[in-house]
């Protein structure tokens, strides 16, 4: 499992990169960072960037490049690879939902 701190580093690293490329052309809050277990029983960590605005400046390159861009930095914090990444519309992000999320075996 990854320490607090980490998954705090990296929602940093996810909220700078995505700033930079986008500026305010969206509102991103929160972005949650999660430990999670996959099918074959490895860890991971799911990143989901709660974002409000129009989804048309959330072009591939920004989303599917995410990762990519910001790889030296999680392999130097020891993250778990690969990340997973969701995007979600504040207006479809259900604040409940954040409980079933700390549980790493979800949906397992």
């Amino acid at each position: 499992m990854t320490s607090q701190a980490v998954r705090d580093k990296v929602a940093d690293l996810v909220r700078q990169d995505l700033e930079e490329r986008l500026g305010d052309k969206l509102a991103l809050d929160p972005i949650l960072v999660f430990d999670r277990v996959d099918h074959d029983d490895e860890d991971y960590l799911h990143i989901i960037v709660i974002y409000d605005g129009d989804r048309k400046h959330l072009d591939p390159d920004t989303t599917l490049g995410l990762v990519r861009r910001i790889t030296p930095q999680l392999l130097e914090l020891g993250v778990p690879w690969p990340p997973g990444r969701s995007f979600v519309e504040k207006s479809e992000w259900i604040e409940d939902n954040i409980p079933r999320y700390h549980d790493p075996d979800w949906p397992n």
